[in-house]
């Protein structure tokens, strides 16, 4: 159910914030699969656990519904999960924020990191201040009938926990008309969701085994060495495709969906800083203890420049 707007628009272009350390995390962040981090911090399959373990990465932390910007209340953080389509990268509507809360300060200075919906890897990242024409064209979500057109800035009241629960959104269009989306990225997949709801089984994603070119029949579970049988063809093709793990598994891998990705399909290349992790990561091959902050690899400059 789409609701009124309940603030109204600030009607001045947003004052311009920076922070070198925040530019420095998110040019550290592609290839980082945010899936690790999700099951320390969150709890498994809520929603919002791989925006919490995005947070968690850059050093803050994990939170929601809070009235402050979540970088020293200067800078949002966004996470939007992007997928390939027919014609580039599309995404869903977002929430910016609950229904107290002021979205125009929300989307006052925003930092967007895009993540592949299917591996939840970062593949890239956008800066924006609300000002100019993008400003204006959001702001007139305000004399917009809910109803009957199509704002880019909407309420909708979703039910959470037996309660209605109304928050701010963007529609997914509003990325695509302000230019946010690339074309393409490297390591944005198709996306399946009809295949996706019916394989997270207990509410656990499926766990992924990286396809190096190997012949039908000789690709092999990373966890326990067990057979994995995938379409080779769409593996090429698509990069990813639904995969079975045939007998013997281990413990790990018999209750659980598989699929297979296309390693050449990776956001980071072969050789490039950060790929050996990012393969551990995504085939789930990490311990707990052995998940590391991305905060505390990135050096933190003298000068913000604030």
């Amino acid at each position: 159910m789409r609701l009124p707007l309940r603030h109204p628009p600030h009607g001045r272009d947003a004052v311009l914030r920076r922070c070198a350390y925040l530019e420095a995390l998110a040019e550290h962040a592609r290839g980082l699969a945010l899936g690790p981090a999700a099951e320390l911090v969150a709890p498994r399959g809520s929603r919002g656990r791989f925006g919490s373990a995005l947070q968690w990465h850059f050093g803050l932390e994990p939170h929601d519904g809070l009235d402050r910007l979540d970088w020293e209340d200067r800078i949002e953080l966004k996470l939007v999960s992007v997928w390939r389509a027919r014609d580039g990268l599309a995404c869903d509507k977002l929430k910016v924020c609950d229904l107290t809360i002021d979205p125009w300060h929300k989307l006052s200075n925003v930092l967007w990191v895009f993540a592949d919906r299917l591996t939840r890897v970062v593949v890239g990242h956008r800066f924006t201040r609300l000002s100019g024409p993008m400003r204006e064209r959001l702001e007139a979500s305000w004399t917009i009938d809910p109803h009957f057109e199509k704002p880019s800035l909407f309420v909708e009241a979703r039910e959470q926990e037996q309660r209605q629960a109304p928050a701010y959104y963007l529609s997914a269009a509003w990325f695509r008309a302000e230019g946010l989306l690339p074309r393409e990225l490297p390591g944005v997949l198709p996306f399946d969701s009809r295949w996706w709801s019916g394989a997270r089984t207990g509410g656990r994603d499926p766990l992924i085994t990286l396809w190096r070119g190997e012949a039908q029949g000789e690709l092999l579970c990373p966890r326990c060495g067990g057979p994995i049988r995938a379409d080779h063809e769409r593996l090429g093709r698509d990069g990813w495709a639904p995969a079975v793990h045939a007998m013997p598994f281990g413990e790990r891998c018999g209750l659980r969906a598989h699929f297979a990705v296309a390693a050449s399909h990776l956001a980071l290349g072969p050789g490039e800083p950060g790929r050996a992790e990012l393969e551990s990561a995504l085939q789930g091959l990490l311990g707990s203890d052995q998940v590391e902050r991305l905060a505390d690899h990135v050096v933190e400059p003298e000068d913000h420049l604030h």
